[in-house]
């Protein structure tokens, strides 16, 4: 029953946090045609929405789309540069969290095996953990662990539909907590793979995004 009650109390906060992001993000939104597209407005817009992205299926996506066709190329960089950040952060805080802390959170939800996984590999350089989770999965999924994670990790990022198995913010947390990435390699990723769409809104304006058709 305790790690039931604890495993309900992180899913509510992390609801209460989202909660309270997005109503925050929806009153600046509001405001930001009375304030003439303020910067103090568009920032704070920016800053809660990176945040809001590095949490777990939470859909903070949305808010960087409707700045890209609100405000268009002018604030296309901008938006890239917090959904990087955003999503640099949930890789970060992924990466940072102690395999103790893993363990017991995967324990609590009666996933006794991951957990002691976790505590197995936390220890071993990174070459080792790659090679033992790499001759341990599946055939089909060998040549992702040895070559393509990089590309992989981009690829999920882009996914459709990518928030039923967490968002992009989720997404980015797990592949800190894999501990499978360098920093710099994880990081340089996270930038190119978000950097399409406010790339081609860059270039080409908003009109290029196919729902505004």
């Amino acid at each position: 029953m305790g790690s039931l009650l604890r495993s309900l109390a992180r899913l509510a906060l992390l609801g209460l946090i989202a909660w309270a992001g997005l109503r925050l993000c929806d009153a600046l939104m509001a405001r930001a045609p009375e304030a003439g597209g303020s910067a103090l407005v568009l920032g704070l817009l920016l800053i809660g929405y990176a945040l809001l992205l590095a949490l777990p299926f939470v859909p903070g996506i949305e808010i960087g789309l409707a700045l890209l066709m609100m405000r268009g190329a002018e604030v296309a960089p901008f938006v890239w540069t917090a959904t990087a950040a955003g999503l640099s952060l949930a890789f970060l805080v992924g990466r940072a969290l102690p395999a103790a802390w893993i363990a017991a959170s995967l324990q609590d939800l009666r996933c006794d095996r991951a957990a002691a996984l976790v505590l197995r590999l936390e220890d071993e350089p990174q070459a080792l953990r790659l090679r033992f989770l790499s001759q341990n999965a599946p055939a089909t999924l060998r040549p992702v662990l040895d070559r393509g994670r990089h590309l992989g990790l981009a690829l999920l990022l882009n996914l459709p539909g990518n928030a039923l198995i967490g968002g992009g913010g989720g997404i980015a947390l797990l592949a800190g907590v894999s501990r499978l990435f360098r920093t710099w390699a994880a990081l340089t990723t996270l930038a190119l793979a978000t950097l399409p769409v406010p790339l081609l809104v860059w270039l080409a304006g908003p009109g290029i995004l196919p729902w505004t058709r």
